[in-house]
């Protein structure tokens, strides 16, 4: 199994209220590199520097790991980029992979309008 990331959420429903300095959008998802754990999630904006996720602890050594990062609030479209470390520091595979014959590999990637 390889390591895996995904964002399964952006709070975008929190949008119809007006925007102060110090709003925060909810951004989550799942980490998992099967028995060899997850030591750290990473999230990125726009192509911008890597920000450190805050992880939930798992319920075991073989399970999914859910991350969250509270983005500052900034209008327009923005392209939000996840990726995971394995325990022992190991990046999961960025280049993008089909399915067949060893499973996908990539970043998982969303775009959406704030």
């Amino acid at each position: 199994m390889k390591a895996t990331s995904a964002i399964d959420t952006i709070a975008t429903n929190m949008m119809n209220a007006q925007p102060t300095p110090h709003m925060r959008v909810p951004i989550g998802g799942i980490a998992h590199a099967g028995v060899r754990g997850i030591s750290k999630v990473e999230i990125r904006v726009d192509n911008g520097e890597w920000m450190a996720a805050e992880l939930r602890t798992p319920i075991s050594g073989q399970t999914w790991v859910i991350w969250r990062f509270d983005w500052p609030l900034q209008r327009g479209k923005h392209t939000f980029t996840v990726r995971c470390f394995e325990e022992e520091g190991t990046s999961q595979i960025a280049q993008e992979a089909p399915p067949d014959p060893s499973g996908t590999a990539g970043l998982h990637t969303r775009s959406v309008m704030l």
